[in-house]
């Protein structure tokens, strides 16, 4: 399977990417934008960080992915930054630095709000991070 993503924003301490349909390239299977990046702790130290936000490109996608997961759609790609994550922490601690891993946070908005509030449905107020 082919996918395409392409840089949307860049500077000295972060990229963001985002995914993109082209013919002969298909469709990647969520939409959404990532930010692989790093801030000061205010300590000396930086925190890494990878930010994003999917959605499924079709109820297809989406439906496959749960009955594949068990229930977790975006238990791969949750995988995938904590894989990413493990290996910048093991990297860090075999070269002289001194790093630890910080639990990480999820947020997934519920599509369906989302729509009625896009729709004058509801309103922006019930829309909660988790």
């Amino acid at each position: 399977m082919k996918n395409l993503t392409a840089t949307k924003e860049y500077n000295s301490s972060y990229w963001y990417f985002m995914t993109l349909e082209a013919p002969g390239a298909g469709n990647h299977p969520v939409s959404g934008t990532r930010q692989f990046g790093f801030e000061s702790d205010g300590n000396g130290g930086y925190n890494f960080f990878v930010r994003g936000v999917d959605r499924f490109d079709s109820n297809l996608m989406e439906n496959s992915a749960y009955m594949v997961s068990g229930g977790q759609p975006f238990s791969g790609a949750d995988a995938l930054w904590t894989s990413f994550q493990s290996k910048l922490n093991l990297f860090i601690n075999n070269n002289g630095g001194n790093s630890t891993i910080n639990q990480a946070i999820y947020y997934r908005p519920d599509w369906n709000k989302v729509d009625r509030v896009l729709k004058g449905e509801l309103s922006i107020s019930v829309l909660g991070c988790n």
